[in-house]
């Protein structure tokens, strides 16, 4: 274990000093195509939402842990908080990788100090990305309807539209046109694998105490978590949209934000570096902000999250390496 951890660090850290100054560069020259100028005065001119926005994302990423902390409860583990904490923090170094896999390294951390299963370590993590998903589509599904006027096709006639679909899909199971059953044995036979470690999908109501997850009071409470902490980005990225003198409503900056790190991820790049913030920036310009002010101001907010939580993963690591690697 010990040495896949080691080599994932020093893939981090060859990751990090490698990209991202070449993404700095990136993100000063589109920004002023050339002229390292827009960046840089936008940042010295945002200063001040800047620092109340890394404010709100650290308030969001600790409501992030105690989400964490409610999902791993739940299966019965209680970890010493003054030390899991630095573990679940540390595994952010890995937060620029395909899809933030590379996350799972928390279920190694987890099972080297405190002998918690990795199948339990990495449920947990699987279900925190599943809620990171509804909380994109909640905030999405909102908009759409605050929005319906909108658009081409009424959000009345959307719905009419799924209400037919849900019809005809039903009809199609019942008549055996559709075999659930092989999609659903088909989806429980998916496997993730990690270094070694199979994580099978069907394993999962295996677990024990996995019926605490099914409690209503507990789902509304991961539920709460999981939108706020990410509603407190989309105001971080309103912060410095407002400053810049763009009208823009507190809910479409919060679906630029969530709806591109999804496209992002999805793709299973690194991060989602470049289609993110493409994505971010045809939005933007989409609500008739100009591309000028559209790529620095996503420069800036790609900078407040995904480099932000990785820098602090890494000062983590730092810390805690010592109980990592010790007795290897």
């Amino acid at each position: 274990m010990s040495k896949f951890i080691k080599k994932e660090v020093y893939r981090s850290f060859r990751y990090l000093i490698y990209i991202f100054p070449i993404t700095i560069f990136i993100y000063l020259f589109l920004s002023d195509f050339g002229q390292l100028g827009n960046l840089l005065f936008l940042t010295k001119n945002l200063f001040p939402e800047i620092l109340l926005g890394l404010f709100l994302i650290s308030f969001g990423y600790v409501l992030r842990y105690y989400r964490w902390r409610l999902i791993i409860n739940s299966f019965g583990f209680y970890p010493l908080a003054n030390t899991e904490y630095k573990l679940w923090l540390a595994s952010y170094s890995f937060t620029a990788t395909p899809g933030k896999i590379g996350e799972l390294i928390r279920g190694f951390f987890l099972k080297k100090i405190f002998n918690i299963p990795l199948k339990y370590s990495f449920f947990s993590i699987l279900l925190e990305r599943i809620f990171d998903f509804i909380s994109v589509i909640f905030f999405l599904f909102c908009f759409l309807i605050s929005n319906s006027k909108n658009f081409i096709l009424p959000i009345e006639k959307l719905i009419i539209i799924v209400i037919i679909l849900f019809v005809t899909f039903n009809f199609l199971i019942k008549f055996n046109l559709i075999n659930l059953r092989k999609i659903i044995k088909l989806f429980f036979n998916l496997k993730i694998k990690f270094s070694g470690n199979i994580l099978k999908f069907g394993d999962f109501s295996k677990l024990n105490n996995f019926k605490n997850l099914l409690r209503v009071n507990f789902l509304i409470k991961i539920t709460f978590l999981s939108f706020f902490s990410w509603f407190l980005e989309g105001i971080a990225f309103l912060l410095l949209l407002t400053k810049s003198n763009f009208n823009i409503s507190p809910l479409l900056a919060t679906v630029t934000h969530t709806s591109a790190g999804l496209v992002g991820a999805l793709t299973m790049l690194p991060g989602g570096l470049g289609l993110t913030e493409a994505f971010t920036v045809f939005i933007l310009k989409y609500q008739t902000i100009p591309i000028e002010y559209g790529i620095p101001i996503t420069s800036i907010i790609r900078l407040m999250t995904l480099w932000y939580i990785s820098l602090l993963g890494i000062i983590s690591l730092f810390f805690i390496r010592k109980k990592v690697f010790e007795n290897d």
